[in-house]
């Protein structure tokens, strides 16, 4: 973390963050930029979010509250003061909207020559473009565009018109030794036991948001369908959000019951992933991107089933660590997942070959050296 009296390398802009895959990837740099030479700083225009109170209280600067409020007209004077106190730093920007446009202007005005944004979007949830068009007001004023994979940076040229000489690909990383699979069966046995699953059920766990885009009924519709041929499965969805209320009552409609556990938000994923045999990944289109939570359950040794969505396929290789299924085929679904109970050791194979991708070219080190080279570079180091 920045030691007193060292000034940060690295600002970092965001409007608020809370729980998702781009605000852990901003705690992970937080977290590791330090130990190459480029201490960070977090700066939320609102509120700090989860994340934001939890990168605080482990002693890393964060700034929350620039803007009053939403349209804040000094929001940009107020971050430009702060910036201009440390002329020297490299800004990093987060593709939320109005830290595109604020961060901007306000490194303009107080003199900050390098910045950067990362964009962690394919496209938006019911809109067809990851920039508003504040953001392309300013998207020229940025030096370097961060996309998380091949896939992305191919979307950023074709639908988003950004050029391709700016963009840097930078996957993102997990953390493989808090991420990993269960060392013996009587340890996976004991994970097991203190969430109370049976030894002998086939668990499949789904860890993302409540909310539409994530698209859990497909998961409930695959679940019914399973259900109806055996009964030894239990899908555990993990997370909470708004589609929480509707999704039990589809649940309870789909008489279900115990064949599907709501976990709500939870502090031990790494715990419940290497207690399963099995992880789904079935959002729409548009709206991932490089998922996080694939890379976490390949790490735990875990076979994937995910949708064609983002960059999935730079992931996952279909039939090695995991299956790939087209977005909203519940009958792929449910047959991919019968297909893995049935055949245990395959799966297991999945999950080793899954393990090794993710030690071999998602780790979390790897991810903040790319970023630390990257900064390095623009500050002439």
């Amino acid at each position: 973390m920045t030691r007193a009296g060292q000034s940060p390398r690295v600002e970092i802009l965001a409007s608020t963050l809370v729980t998702g895959g781009a605000e852990r990837v901003i705690e992970a740099l937080v977290s590791g930029l330090p130990a190459r030479g480029l201490p960070a700083r977090v700066l939320c225009l609102h509120e700090p979010g989860e994340v934001g109170a939890e990168i605080a209280r482990r002693g890393a600067p964060v700034v929350s509250r620039i803007a009053r409020s939403r349209r804040d007209p000094f929001a940009c004077a107020r971050l430009a003061s702060l910036f201009a106190r440390n002329r020297g730093a490299v800004l990093l920007s987060l593709d939320h909207h109005d830290a595109v446009f604020v961060g901007s202007v306000a490194a303009r005005w107080a003199g900050l020559r390098h910045r950067f944004l990362a964009v962690h979007s394919t496209g938006l949830w019911g809109k067809r473009s990851s920039f508003s068009t504040s953001d392309r007001l300013v998207l020229g004023s940025y030096e370097g565009i961060v996309a998380l994979a091949q896939a992305h940076a191919d979307y950023l040229v074709r639908r988003e018109g950004i050029e391709e000489g700016i963009i840097r690909i930078i996957p993102n990383g997990v953390d493989t030794e808090r991420f990993h699979p269960g060392r013996s069966e009587e340890e996976r046995e004991a994970l097991r036991s203190a969430l109370s699953i049976p030894a002998s059920s086939f668990i499949v766990v789904m860890v993302a948001a409540l909310r539409p885009e994530k698209n859990h009924g497909m998961l409930l519709d695959a679940a019914a369908r399973i259900r109806a041929r055996r009964d030894d499965f239990i899908f555990c969805m993990v997370g909470e959000g708004p589609e929480a209320e509707k999704l039990q009552r589809r649940s309870r409609d789909l008489s279900l019951g115990e064949t599907i556990r709501f976990m709500g938000r939870r502090d031990d994923i790494p715990a419940i992933l290497a207690a399963a045999d099995a992880s789904v990944l079935c959002s729409h289109p548009v709206v991932e991107t490089f998922p996080l939570a694939v890379l976490e359950a390949m790490s735990c040794g875990l076979p994937v089933i995910a949708s064609d969505v983002g960059a999935v396929r730079e992931m996952i290789v279909d039939g090695e660590e995991g299956r790939i299924i087209a977005p909203g085929d519940v009958g792929a679904l449910a047959e991919a997942l019968v297909a893995l109970a049935d055949a245990p050791e395959a799966g297991r194979r999945m999950g080793i070959r899954g393990r090794d991708r993710v030690v071999r070219d998602f780790t979390v080190e790897g991810m903040v050296g790319r970023y630390a080279e990257m900064f390095g570079e623009a500050l002439g180091r």
